[in-house]
């Protein structure tokens, strides 16, 4: 799981800097879709694992999480050329 978190930082730091314009390349938006399809199990498992776990940050985190799965689903849509609103997005 760590190793994911590590790669999605890598690939939004890398869409942020050089593909603002342009259409990522099919490899990286099928890895971009992958995750996108199993970050909401991993942020899911973690959230129930914090709030049984009594962690003191449990809330912070939680809403790292959340925050993360939106924007790898933003992020996802951008790559597909897909509509692009920012519904659904915790604050």
């Amino acid at each position: 799981m760590k190793r994911t978190f590590v790669y999605l930082i890598a690939l939004m730091l890398a869409m942020l800097t050089g593909c603002a314009t342009t259409q990522p390349p099919q490899r990286i938006r099928e890895a971009i879709g992958t995750m996108n399809t199993y970050l909401p199990e991993y942020v899911a498992e973690a959230n129930a694992a914090l709030g049984k776990g009594g962690h003191p940050d449990a809330e912070r985190l939680t809403g790292i999480g959340e925050r993360l799965q939106c924007g790898m689903d933003a992020l996802d849509r951008w790559a597909n050329d897909e509509a692009r609103d920012d519904e659904g997005y915790p604050e």
